[in-house]
Formats: structure tokens, C-alpha cells, sequence
């Protein structure tokens, strides 16, 4: 009786992780952390919570793959709970059981910024960013170069992170 009592206590500090579970693939720490960051690009720190609207945008954001059609769906079942906004906790039970179901871009994600980031600093810089658009047949200007950081740079620290990356890219123009 005692062994059926202990298991009975452990299952109950397991209930908080659930939040970030669906199915059998649980959101560790670290990717709670990311999908945080990524959110808050588009909250802007102010409600706490996106527009029902930009669902699908801030899920492609966090390496989400969803069809209209999956978007819609979310989209339709808040409208029918009168649900305006989505805070983040509802944005990682939806992210969560969107990756049990279909994985996620992270890695690509990842990869496209190491491209930009020549010397693995964890920025991209005006130079690293003229040099890979020049690459691929896009001729920027130092000025053209230091307009597109300004307008991705969240911070204001003159260069690109990753989560701004992720946010520069996922925005819509």
C-alpha cells in the first residue's frame, strides 16, 4: 500500500509539465524558452498574447508547418470559445501538438542562420549579411545592409540574433 501511495504522489508534481506535452513528444525547458522568445517578437511585450490572426504566422515562426486548413481550424474552435487572443500557454498546447503530428522546421532554421553568420558569434552583422545576399546575385548597399539590421534588430544592439532572424523572416513584408 505504501509503494501505490508513493506512486500516487509522484504522478501528481508531473501534472504542471503536462502544460508542454501532447502526445508522447514533451516540449523540453530549452524549446518552452525559444517558442517564449519568438512569441514575444509579436506581442511586443505589451497584452501577453498574439491575435487570433497571427496564429499561423507566429507557428510558422517557431518552426511550425501548418496548413491553412490546420490554422483555420484553430482558428474557428477560438471564435467558438469567443477567444480573441491566444496567450502563450494556449500557443504551446497548439505548437505542441502540432509538432507531435507534423515535426518542426527548427533545424532548418538554424542552418539559414549559420549561413548568415560567418563567424559564429551568434549575430549577423551589415558585412555577413551584405556578403551572403551578394552571393546569391543581390547587390546591397552598406546603407541598404544597415536599413535591413534596423528594421530586424529588436534590441537596437546594431546586429541580428537568432530569435530576430526567426522573426525577420516569418514577418510578413
Amino acid at each position: 500500500m505504501a509503494g501505490s501511495k508513493k506512486k500516487g504522489k509522484l504522478k501528481k508534481p508531473a501534472t504542471p509539465q503536462k502544460k508542454h506535452m501532447a502526445g508522447e513528444f514533451p516540449l523540453s525547458e530549452e524549446q518552452v524558452s525559444e517558442l517564449k522568445k519568438v512569441f514575444n517578437v509579436f506581442t511586443k511585450g505589451k497584452s501577453g498574447a498574439i491575435k487570433v490572426e497571427q496564429l499561423g504566422q507566429v507557428m510558422r515562426c517557431a518552426g511550425g508547418v501548418p496548413t491553412e486548413d490546420e490554422i483555420n481550424q484553430h482558428v474557428t474552435e477560438l471564435a467558438n470559445l469567443e477567444k480573441f487572443t491566444v496567450s502563450f500557454q494556449e500557443f504551446l498546447e497548439i505548437i505542441a501538438e502540432h509538432r507531435n503530428r507534423h515535426g518542426f522546421l527548427d533545424q532548418e532554421l538554424k542552418e539559414a542562420f549559420e549561413v548568415f553568420d560567418d563567424d559564429r558569434d551568434g549575430y549577423i552583422e551589415t558585412t555577413e549579411l551584405i556578403r551572403v545576399l551578394t552571393a546569391i546575385g543581390d547587390t546591397l548597399t552598406d546603407k541598404e545592409a544597415d536599413e535591413l539590421i534596423r528594421e530586424a534588430d529588436l534590441n537596437g544592439d546594431g546586429k541580428i540574433n537568432y530569435i530576430e532572424f526567426v522573426g525577420m523572416t516569418c514577418k510578413p513584408k
